[in-house]
């Protein structure tokens, strides 16, 4: 307890706000460095390793070549033109995502990875202001400054996108717009597995207006794909479904990933006992938003904070560039210890579920253990501590909670 107490007095915004302004710009310059430090490679746009897999997929698509996306001949030779470190990526992506980036196959690499990141920064930032609206720069500073958002962006993922998407829906609904609230859940079909409790937590709040305008944005969303490149995208995608597996079977992507299935496999565990701590895992994600959202007394950032925790609890498949989705939840928690005080090591775990994304991979290496899966559990803990201790606030009388 000393030692907490020791470590979290040192954690002053000053500090906080200095790491907010160097982390993500000094990793920009050192991948930079990286790059252009080896001969082959100077002058090369050094960023986007995971994008070239997305840039490449825009350009077959906009070329009507849907179906050479499952082609490795083609779809891996585009992606080797490009690549300076990493992998060839398979395409593992709905249609509904290959709508979404379809007008990037008409730029050149560096300004669709700019256009990409821009609208994924953006976004989440746009998604973010009514959460930190009223409070101090610190606030935008620990969204923008985070190192997660680094990542994102040398690896040039779609990790800001889904969050906001996230963000911005329940801040719609919390603004009484329900048809954008259900058009930006429904626009996380580009990554559904992200979005697995979502329905939970409608479901547990009674919000059926919310779920059916849900439902109808999202036949509307999986039609899109279908208008662009036909009826085969989606017959494609289907039939190639499995190829997710190929993931797992790769030690190198493994440290990188935040699932109980894959610190199951990590740690070399046979395949039942990861594939069970993966159903333990999504089960307690399950039990704890329903009861989080079930309630009518808990505060609504809580609830939202406790969902976007366990987002990544549930699918077997998440990389710690989606633990922007996490990095919204922390910030909630922050703002309202700021608002309500601090709990006893609370600043601590939030220092650590922001900062230590950076690091992932590394401490998996060194120790061959599951540190992403730990911070989640550590991140939907500090959510239910909070919601039980200090998270209640009972409606004006004759009103229900903003959360029903």
């Amino acid at each position: 307890m000393k030692i907490t107490k020791a470590i979290e007095s040192w954690i002053t915004r000053e500090r906080v706000r200095i790491f907010c302004i160097l982390i993500v710009p000094m990793l920009l310059v050192l991948e930079l460095v990286k790059t252009w430090s080896d001969p082959a490679h100077f002058g090369r746009f050094p960023y986007g390793h995971d994008f070239i897999a997305f840039w490449s997929a825009a350009q077959l698509a906009a070329e009507g070549r849907v179906e050479a996306l499952y082609d490795p001949s083609v779809y891996f030779a585009l992606q080797r033109e490009r690549i300076l470190s990493g992998g060839i990526l398979p395409w593992f992506y709905p249609p509904t995502f290959l709508s979404a980036i379809y007008p990037l196959g008409r730029m050149g690499f560096a300004a669709a990875w700019a256009a990409f990141s821009v609208v994924g920064i953006g976004g989440l930032a746009l998604a973010a202001r009514p959460f930190l609206k009223g409070r101090d720069r610190l606030g935008w500073a620990l969204l923008l400054g985070a190192p997660v958002i680094g990542v994102t962006l040398v690896q040039g993922q779609n990790g800001a996108i889904v969050a906001a998407l996230f963000l911005g829906a329940f801040a719609a609904r919390s603004a009484g717009r329900t048809w954008l609230a259900a058009t930006l859940i429904a626009g996380l079909a580009i990554k559904p597995h992200v979005a697995l409790l979502i329905p939970v937590a409608l479901v547990a709040a009674g919000d059926w207006r919310l779920i059916l305008r849900t439902a109808l944005m999202t036949l509307a969303f999986a039609a899109l794909p279908w208008a662009l490149f036909g009826i085969e995208s989606w017959k494609l995608a289907l039939d190639h479904l499995d190829s997710t597996q190929l993931i797992f079977a790769d030690q190198a992507p493994l440290v990188t990933m935040v699932t109980a299935y894959s610190g199951g496999v990590l740690m070399g565990l046979p395949f039942q006992v990861s594939a069970g701590l993966q159903t333990l895992s999504a089960a307690i994600a399950v039990l704890i938003v329903w009861r989080l959202w079930r309630a009518r007394t808990i505060a609504p950032d809580l609830q939202l904070a406790g969902l976007m925790m366990a987002a990544l609890l549930v699918p077997p498949y998440g990389f710690r560039y989606d633990m922007v989705v996490t990095l919204a939840a922390t910030l909630l928690i922050v703002g309202r210890a700021e608002r309500h005080g601090w709990l006893p090591g609370e600043k601590l775990a939030m220092a650590a579920l922001w900062f230590l994304p950076l690091i992932l991979p590394n401490i998996a290496h060194v120790t061959g253990l599951p540190a992403g899966f730990a911070l989640l559990l550590l991140g939907l803990w500090s959510v239910w501590r909070r919601a039980v201790l200090h998270g209640r606030t009972p409606p004006p009388a004759g009103q229900r909670s903003p959360a029903a």
